[in-house]
């Protein structure tokens, strides 16, 4: 008997409390770019589409979409905070099989949901700093075909 094939996607549970941060570790941000090149994820430097944004992560149906990173200087822990981020959201579209953004399950702050009106923007801005959980979770997904 065969045995079962890898998940294309690991389970995307909350994270866990502790772990890598961008706090702690700012250089997690370049582990995040190369595990979004593996993947197939565009990041290109340039005006983010939405207006008065840093960064932005344009979903393509079906297929990995295009990180936008505005070129500005920014402090290190802040630069990997905006990348883990739009990685969030890389996260959310493999979740929705590439179909759509939903978000993970992993909880947002109140104020947040409220600021944004948007549950996966929440929740990206709530977890954004556990940029290592975040880069687990890159490392252990297959590049989409």
């Amino acid at each position: 008997m065969a045995a079962n094939p890898a998940p294309a996607r690991p389970d995307y549970a909350r994270p866990p409390l502790g772990g890598a941060t961008c706090t702690t570790n700012p250089a997690l941000a370049d582990d995040l770019l190369r595990e979004g090149h593996r993947l197939g994820i565009a990041v290109v430097r340039g005006e983010p589409e939405l207006p008065g944004r840093d960064a932005s992560y344009r979903a393509e149906p079906g297929r990995q979409g295009t990180i936008t990173l505005k070129p500005r200087p920014m402090a290190a822990k802040v630069r990997c905070m905006l990348i883990s981020h739009e990685f969030i959201h890389v996260l959310q579209h493999l979740y929705g099989n590439l179909k759509g953004v939903p978000p993970l399950g992993w909880g947002a702050r109140e104020d947040l949901l409220v600021r944004t009106g948007s549950a996966q923007e929440a929740e990206a801005y709530t977890h954004q700093n556990q940029a290592g959980y975040v880069l687990q979770l890159l490392k252990a997904t297959k590049r989409p075909r």
